[in-house]
């Protein structure tokens, strides 16, 4: 018998193997221009380790050690350090840096670290932030809380009081702007409820959102607008408090996963509940920008997602999904090591992620 001519391809065969193997290389070109497998390689390494109190805000990354916080640039290089009380906390915003001891606040410049005012108040200091005209302090007890409003000097400048059975669930200066809002709950009730005040600091209240119909739990910044997101809808508010009914948005089902407060029309990423709850991983999500939205359903279980400009970012052990708002299809990048925890991304779009202890600084596509 003849081996050689019974192992030959007939020419119909081998023709359509070549078409077989030429599509298959075109396939694999198309992923890898597309990012399907491309590695990740500017990797930085903090010598912090992962149990440490780390925050990304804007361009930097803060953390305290040893006495001391720390501020990093996104290529791991240090900007400044300030020695500080060991038993520190702290809060890093676009702003400046507040922090606090016991009853002490200290606020620095989140450029050179120039302390810019210290305060020592009254109550003990539960929280804090630095806007970029005045600082909040929130104060002992957790439940009958007093927020104080200072310069940035350190300087009275209000004193908001009458939350006798709230909670103070968030807060913060808008971007660019002197105002200031505050979320309080009430649990006193059948159900929870949500209030957010919005104040001029030093002059007056200025509004007040209210909503009995869900439980509301983020507030966004838009030039002239208060986005707020509740179980039930997405809401648009002025500063004075008035829904402007014809920007209101259903979102029943699903859950706000992921939003750039950065920005001021921002990206806002919801996942349904069930997926939110972390039973399995994150497949799909809905991203809403402005009064577009669009719907994607991700090539990788995901376990934490970020949004960036006008980006989604998903996390999937030493994969990177990467979804452009308003595009249908995803690209997949290699990792290259294994994400624990995502801190966050920087301006630059640096990935602050923890992987088996460490700290690793990954910049992003």
């Amino acid at each position: 018998m003849d081996y050689r001519r019974q192992h030959t391809l007939k020419w119909p065969a081998a023709i359509a193997l070549a078409v077989a193997l030429t599509l298959a290389a075109y396939l694999l070109a198309k992923l890898f221009a597309s990012g399907g497998s491309s590695p990740l390689s500017s990797v930085v390494r903090l010598s912090v380790p992962a149990s440490r109190e780390v925050q990304v805000s804007g361009e930097y990354i803060y953390y305290l050690e040893s006495g001391s916080l720390h501020c990093v640039d996104s290529s791991g290089k240090y900007v400044w350090n300030k020695a500080v009380e060991i038993n520190s906390d702290f809060y890093a915003s676009p702003h400046g840096v507040a922090c606090w001891s016991g009853k002490t606040l200290s606020m620095f410049d989140k450029d050179t670290g120039g302390l810019l005012g210290s305060r020592q108040l009254d109550q003990e200091i539960l929280s804090a932030r630095v806007g970029d005209a005045y600082a909040a302090a929130v104060l002992a007890p957790e439940h009958d809380s007093t927020v104080r409003l200072l310069d940035l000097n350190g300087n009275d400048v209000d004193n908001l009081t009458g939350f006798t059975g709230l909670t103070v669930m968030d807060y913060d200066f808008f971007e660019g702007r002197d105002l200031f809002w505050l979320m309080t709950m009430d649990t006193g009730g059948s159900m929870p409820t949500c209030k957010i005040s919005t104040y001029k600091p030093g002059k007056r209240e200025t509004g007040v959102i209210e909503d009995m119909e869900q439980v509301l739990y983020q507030v966004m910044f838009r030039s002239s607008q208060i986005a707020v997101v509740g179980t039930n809808y997405l809401c648009m508010y002025d500063y004075h408090g008035k829904e402007i009914e014809s920007d209101r948005v259903t979102v029943y089902g699903y859950y706000l996963h992921a939003v750039d407060k950065s920005s001021d029309n921002p990206l806002m990423v919801f996942v349904p509940n069930r997926q939110s709850e972390g039973v399995t991983g994150i497949t799909d999500v809905r991203m809403i920008r402005g009064r577009s939205e669009s719907i994607v359903h991700l090539p990788a279980e995901c376990t934490h997602l970020e949004a960036k400009g006008t980006a989604l970012y998903g996390f999937s052990g030493r994969s990177l999904v990467k979804n452009e708002f308003g595009e249908k299809t995803s690209s997949v990048y290699s990792f290259p090591v294994e994400v624990d925890t995502v801190i966050g991304i920087t301006a630059d779009k640096t990935a602050v992620v923890t992987s088996s202890g460490s700290i690793f600084l990954i910049r992003l596509p």
